[in-house]
């Protein structure tokens, strides 16, 4: 397993009306594949750093299946406009090989949870005068069941909101600030 090479900082897209535009961070694959792997799937354990927390975590995977693939959640913080710094996600799937029957970095942990099917995906976008921030994702389970994993507090952390989460759940923006937009890239 190779190191995360995603961006602390990205430089973003300008959009018509002039905001700037902070997408997704993607890496191991274009979004379809990684919303494709999770849509439809089991989601079967977490895994973070040891000491990390959900309220602050620099690295949050998710497991699907039979664990020999994840998805990685971490975060970049880009300066808009003076000082104002904006979160936006970075995502990466990794493809374990066949050899690597673990497939857990040294220094994660990888807790098991319930099954967790995923039936939707929705998308956590902050927007104000400046910026235009995919700042998050939402997974819909069964029974309005969700996992949230947006950009954090701390540069380049995510926070996470899930029934297994143990700490409060503290994004950069909070939800009431943020739209949900459907996941349409299948």
């Amino acid at each position: 397993m190779g190191k995360n090479h995603m961006k602390l900082f990205i430089t973003p897209k300008v959009t018509e009306a002039g905001k700037k535009l902070l997408q997704f961070q993607l890496e191991g694959s274009e979004l379809k594949s990684i919303l494709k792997l999770i849509q439809s799937h089991h989601i079967t354990a977490y895994g973070m750093p040891d000491g990390h927390t959900f309220d602050a975590a620099w690295k949050f995977q998710l497991y699907f299946g039979d664990d020999n693939v994840f998805v990685e959640f971490s975060s970049a913080c880009t300066q808009v406009v003076d000082w104002q710094e904006v979160g936006s996600l970075n995502i990466r799937m990794t493809l374990c090989d066949a050899e690597n029957t673990v497939c857990v970095e040294p220094g994660l942990s990888k807790h098991a949870i319930s099954s967790f099917f995923v039936e939707r995906l929705e998308k956590l976008i902050y927007e104000d005068d400046d910026v235009i921030s995919e700042c998050g994702l939402v997974i819909y389970g069964a029974g309005g069941a969700e996992i949230i994993i947006a950009a954090g507090i701390s540069p380049g952390s995510v926070s996470v909101a899930a029934a297994f989460a143990t700490e409060p759940f503290e994004p950069q923006f909070s939800l009431d600030t943020c739209r949900r937009t459907p996941c349409t890239t299948l």
